[in-house]
């Protein structure tokens, strides 16, 4: 099958350029001048249009299997091919989750039967209860692992216990002390892996609860869950990563603070790096009067400081990957008090929409796009030069973007399982009108082009050279 793009700019981390793609058993053959003779099965035509690297979104829930009244594989890779995401990293807090590579094997097969788009597989870390299965998790190609360091886990079935009153306390399994970190870090620096964490430190986090109390307000949640807790967290995270050589990933990164550390570990030369979401970027805690539970989430969003500080880190490249944090509960989910709701949101069919719109706006550069929704998250999760890149060998996966096309979001027309989105009834500007993932079209105008293709892609990370730190054994 040879596909030619053409008559589009491609937009490359180092910039736009006018050229055709021309594309090869799934892969991508050369970048040509336009209009010049290449053969082709199947042209699509990208007159008036940006191409992209198809973009990753590496943060996403699908809850399957498991909790699959809220989502399944099916449902948020549809919505992710909708969106023009050609690849999504499949979070491990499914049922049983994905600690060992037996069950990395196992969740790949079962993913693949229902996949819309290609996706890579995080494995989950439970401290040093499953720190000899790490090794086996890279190299079966996890992207990395996950350390949710302030939730408790249910004992048994390992399910993210959200709120933990009412669990007997014989059933949860706290998160690992920090020793156990510790541990985890020297053992992820060993075999050259990438650990990336939900930063809230845990005593923190009971302390402040403890001092709230109830949480009807949505300034009781922030102030149970306060941005000390995710710096405190950071803070450690900073020295576990200088002292281990592991390279440590903040997820959903929510606060100044937050990322004022992270700036500063990375200047220091420390293996850190972050990752923020769109409703840290485009809400505050003044958006709770008109959305309600519906922005619920850990960490929680907080305020317009926050949000500017988030940007500044975005726009110089402290933070360097984006993610949906796509996380859906059902409508009952969403009734009774704020504080005995579960967090979380859907949000992979949006990401990139919401991101066009504030290119559009001027907010955002069209090349730092590419970056954070393509080449720097594929070099983060070992995914780089297969994805990320339009490059002669990479998978030819783009997404094709009309920039002055507008969308008004409407739940009804999302493909979540429970398409209950914050986002309901925002204009944005600038909409993925095209897809392809290697070398074929999958999705026109929203709308699948084909039968589902999706399968898993495997990271290739690379062990650090030998020293005093990163060779330590356990």
């Amino acid at each position: 099958m040879r596909l030619l793009v053409s008559n589009g700019t491609v937009v490359t981390a180092a910039g736009p350029v006018r050229a055709d793609i021309a594309c090869a058993d799934g892969r991508v053959a050369a970048l040509v001048e336009p209009a010049a003779p290449t053969q082709a099965d199947e042209v699509l035509d990208a007159s008036g249009c940006l191409v992209f690297p198809g973009f990753i979104d590496p943060h996403v829930h699908s809850r399957d299997p498991g909790a699959t009244d809220k989502e399944d594989f099916g449902h948020s890779t549809m919505g992710a091919l909708a969106g023009g995401i050609t690849t999504v990293l499949e979070m491990p807090n499914a049922i049983p989750p994905v600690t060992d590579a037996a069950m990395f094997r196992e969740r790949a097969r079962h993913h693949e039967r229902s996949a819309w788009v290609d996706f890579g597989l995080w494995g989950l870390s439970l401290g040093r209860s499953n720190i000899d299965e790490l090794e086996g998790l890279f190299a079966e190609g996890a992207v990395a692992v996950k350390l949710f360091w302030g939730y408790a886990l249910d004992r048994d079935t390992k399910q993210l216990i959200y709120n933990t009153a009412g669990h007997p306390p014989e059933r949860l399994l706290a998160p690992p002390e920090t020793g156990d970190v510790w541990d985890v870090c020297r053992e992820v620096a060993r075999v050259g892996g990438l650990l990336g964490a939900h930063c809230e430190d845990r005593h923190v986090l009971d302390a402040a609860q403890r001092a709230t109390g109830a949480v009807e307000t949505y300034a009781e949640l922030m102030a149970s869950r306060p941005d000390t807790a995710e710096a405190a967290a950071i803070a450690l995270a900073t020295e576990l990563s200088r002292s281990t050589g592991c390279r440590f990933h903040v997820v959903h990164m929510s606060s100044a603070r937050g990322a004022e550390l992270v700036r500063s570990a990375q200047a220091a030369g420390v293996a850190l790096t972050a990752e923020t979401c769109p409703h840290y970027l485009l809400l505050t805690d003044a958006s709770f009067d008109l959305l309600g539970p519906l922005m619920k989430v850990y960490p929680p969003v907080r305020a317009e400081a926050d949000r500017q500080a988030l940007w500044a880190a975005v726009l110089d490249d402290t933070i360097s990957s984006l993610g949906s944090d796509h996380a859906p509960h059902t409508v009952a989910d969403r009734q009774g008090p704020l504080g005995a709701q579960p967090a979380g949101m859907i949000g992979v069919e949006t990401l990139v929409p919401l991101l066009l719109d504030e290119v559009t706006h001027g907010r955002l550069p069209v090349t730092r796009l590419t970056q954070i929704l393509a080449e720097r998250t594929a070099r983060l999760y070992g995914l780089y030069p297969r994805k990320g890149a339009l490059l002669p060998g990479s998978d030819a996966d783009m997404t094709v973007v009309d920039p002055d096309a507008s969308w008004t979001i409407d739940n009804e027309a999302l493909h979540a399982k429970q398409p209950l989105s914050p986002w309901h009834g925002w204009r944005v500007r600038g909409m993925p009108v095209a897809s392809v993932l290697r070398g074929r079209v999958v999705m026109r105008d929203r709308e699948p082009v084909g039968e589902r293709r999706g399968r898993l892609v495997r990271a290739r990370h690379q062990a650090p050279a030998t020293g005093p730190e990163t060779a330590t054994t356990r």
